[in-house]
This record gives C-alpha cells, sequence and structure tokens, in this order.
C-alpha cells in the first residue's frame, strides 16, 4: 500500500521481455527531469492484482504499458479508463499486453473502491514482445514522445 501522492507515473512491464519494458524504460526518462510536487514515479514490473495497491491513495493514475492496439510499432495512444471500457473477462475490451494483470486489478480496484479518481494509460504498441533483453528500435525511438506526452499530462 502507498502513501498519499497527487499523482502516481506508473511503468509496467518486463525488461526481459522485449518491448514489454516500456513502462520501466520511460520511467527512467522521466527520473532526469523536474517534475512537480505530488508527483510519484514507479516501475511496477508484472505486480498483477497488485497493481491495486500500488494505486491506493492516489488522487490520479497514469499509467505507462505495452499495448497491443493494431498499430505500427512504437505508435502510442492515450486512454482514460472511460475510453478504454477495460473488462476482465472480455479479451477484445483489454489493451495493454498484460491481460491477467492491469485489467483485473483494475476491476477489482473499482469493485473496492480503491481506484485514484483519474486513471489515464498510455499504451505502446510493441513490435515484439519475447524473452530479450532491450527494446525494438521504434519502441526505443517513442520513449521521448511518451516522456513529453506524460510530462504534458502532469
Amino acid at each position: 500500500m502507498s502513501d498519499f501522492c497527487d499523482t502516481l507515473v506508473l511503468g509496467l512491464g518486463n525488461t526481459l521481455r522485449g518491448d514489454d519494458g516500456i513502462g520501466a524504460a520511460v520511467i527512467q526518462s522521466l527520473q532526469r527531469h523536474t517534475l512537480p510536487d505530488g508527483v510519484r514515479l514507479l516501475d511496477g514490473g508484472t505486480p498483477g492484482l497488485e497493481t491495486v495497491l500500488l494505486l491506493q491513495g492516489c488522487r490520479r493514475a497514469i499509467i505507462i504499458d505495452a499495448a497491443d492496439m493494431q498499430k505500427a510499432p512504437g505508435e502510442f495512444a492515450v486512454f482514460t479508463l472511460d475510453e478504454v471500457a477495460l473488462k476482465s473477462g472480455d479479451l477484445y475490451q483489454r489493451v495493454t499486453v498484460h491481460y491477467a494483470g492491469l485489467a483485473e486489478a483494475l476491476a477489482l480496484g473499482e469493485a473496492m473502491n480503491l481506484l485514484p479518481r483519474e486513471i489515464v494509460i498510455v499504451g505502446v504498441q510493441p513490435a515484439a514482445i519475447g524473452w530479450e533483453i532491450g527494446l525494438s528500435a521504434p519502441v526505443q525511438a517513442a520513449i521521448t514522445p511518451v516522456t513529453q506526452t506524460v510530462l504534458a499530462l502532469l
């Protein structure tokens, strides 16, 4: 469980799984910037249902994750929860590649009234999610524009 924060910027993913490491890469990029007071950066890894505990106590959350959106690798999009309409039982409504984690965690958090008032998801289309270290060239190139987008959201 986290202490109160105004805004949590949460990078999800596994750095050992290729482009799934985009969340951690953006968090590292954001660490080189001056952020507004009340902003907390967290490389959340792949926590599954525990994601709801990471979000608890924050007014707002910005989640960065690899997302299969049928776009070109490296393209990204910003969604609110209402726009994504995540439903834990509907594979077609899931956005990020962490199907069993983020969708269910957000559904659980909503049911328990533990979610931040505002949640924004920044999804980045991966080129490859495999057992390899490092991002593909198009996803690597997305780090700076995604970082700038998150900074603008802050």
